[in-house]
């Protein structure tokens, strides 16, 4: 009897929350309104909550990490109950690439072609094969070179490879033994990236960044995701999420202090890169904080009603891919009309950008994504 209830549970578990795809366009757009504030040095762009998060808004890739941790996990975990160890990695793999690769390529060849055509003539070749591989993030010439904000891509097209190949241990292992080794290697790399990378050399600080941002260096918000994924596909999580409001209430008040206490110490130390305490261990807080936001948004109960008051916010999760990687293209091209202030340059890149990834969406990727 035991195996067949074990099924039925494992049936029975909700892997898709739809409520995440409202932190996914937030995250979008706020890594969208951060580079418009740093490109073109909007320096009296408000300080005031909430617009200070904006002033944060790299933080978004962050989100970013820790909600693709959780939804892949998902879709690994998934993949595993349906096709089996043995016949799980063609098919998660085959979903991965269709997702993450067109569009990729798409706004590359834009990128190029429309924006920064000198690049033709600029070590092209190992420019273009290193982002087709999705491996540009790993040298500091070729990191971001083509469509800066995709320097991310190859983070995670290479978490993407390290779940289809660890899935399996993933889903068994216990969840005390995956924290401690996400953060031991997470701590070890941004440790020896810190000691071995002088900040007074040129361009050190982008250096670091590039250092300490590679996948070890980055597991522990991934890892914060898959746990979450471990958690909300065991009998625990599905109680927790299925339980009466109060629940909901609870978590969202742990949500807000997390998140709270952890933006009150960025403040403190927000020059970040000097502070080597701050780039070994912040980002684990951080994911801790998004982590809790995406439990209270897997435990909300949205009536029918209110998804289609939210239909916007959940729309731009929808296209938040397309986003990311659009909006950049257009904020190089935008920036050059100079006689724009920052708040219409602000507003015709997010239209803009909306619009190039609404038309990516319907017109482009949905047809790699039905395949």
């Amino acid at each position: 009897m035991q195996p067949i209830q074990q099924k039925e549970r494992t049936q029975n578990v909700k892997y898709h929350f739809d409520s995440i795809d409202i932190l996914r366009g937030f995250a979008a757009i706020s890594v969208v309104v951060y580079h418009v504030i740093e490109h073109f040095n909007w320096s009296s762009f408000p300080t005031n909550w909430p617009w200070l998060w904006f002033r944060f808004g790299w933080m978004g890739v962050d989100m970013f990490f820790v909600i693709s941790g959780f939804v892949i996990a998902m879709s690994a975990f998934n993949q595993l109950d349906r096709s089996g160890k043995d016949k799980f990695f063609v098919p998660f793999m085959k979903r991965r690439l269709n997702r993450i690769v067109p569009l990729h390529y798409l706004t590359l060849a834009v990128f190029v072609i429309f924006v920064s055509p000198y690049l033709l003539f600029n070590h092209f070749s190992i420019n273009l094969f290193s982002h087709l591989l999705f491996i540009h993030n790993l040298s500091y010439d070729l990191h971001g070179a083509i469509n800066g904000s995709n320097w991310s891509l190859g983070v995670e097209m290479q978490f993407y490879i390290l779940i289809a190949l660890t899935a399996h241990w993933l889903k068994h292992v216990k969840w005390w033994v995956l924290l401690l080794c996400s953060l031991g290697i997470s701590y070890a790399w941004r440790l020896a990236a810190v000691y071995l990378v002088d900040l007074q050399q040129p361009l050190g600080v982008f250096k670091l960044f590039v250092s300490a941002t590679q996948l070890p260096g980055m597991l522990d918000e991934f890892a914060v995701g898959i746990l979450l994924a471990r958690l909300l596909t065991s009998e625990l999580g599905q109680k927790l999420v299925s339980s009466r409001k109060y629940s909901t209430i609870s978590l969202m008040i742990l949500a807000v202090a997390l998140t709270t206490g952890v933006m009150c110490i960025y403040l403190k130390y927000s020059s970040f890169w000097n502070y080597p305490a701050m780039v070994i261990f912040f980002r684990t807080l951080l994911a801790a904080a998004f982590g809790m936001i995406v439990l209270t948004l897997c435990s909300l109960k949205i009536t029918p009603f209110l998804k289609r008051v939210l239909y916007p916010l959940y729309y731009c999760g929808t296209i938040s891919y397309g986003i990311y990687l659009w909006h950049l293209p257009i904020l190089l091209s935008i920036k050059k009309l100079d006689w724009l202030t920052h708040g219409q340059s602000l507003a015709l890149v997010l239209a803009l950008t909306l619009v190039m990834a609404s038309l990516s969406w319907h017109f482009f990727e949905k047809h790699f994504i039905k395949k």
